[in-house]
């Protein structure tokens, strides 16, 4: 399976993040509302969209990553 790398300098909207993640968009928001480890998103001033670090992403990826073999 391809590893999907954000860029540490972009910030995300859900919907790109669901689609480069090929999960529908309702998991991402399931991801940033998760009360025992949220995915960290900030909301925009203005219009209330929400953005999320690529940074960010990058790391609760690789702290939430699954190893298939195992599981």
């Amino acid at each position: 399976m391809t590893r999907v790398v954000f860029d540490d300098k972009k910030f995300y909207t859900p919907t790109r993040v669901a689609e480069l993640l090929s999960v529908n968009r309702c998991t991402v928001y399931r991801m940033i509302r998760s009360i025992e480890e949220p995915l960290p998103a900030v909301r925009l001033k203005g219009n209330g969209q929400l953005r999320i670090s690529g940074l960010e992403l990058n790391k609760y990826l690789e702290e939430h990553e699954v190893d298939p073999l195992n599981e």
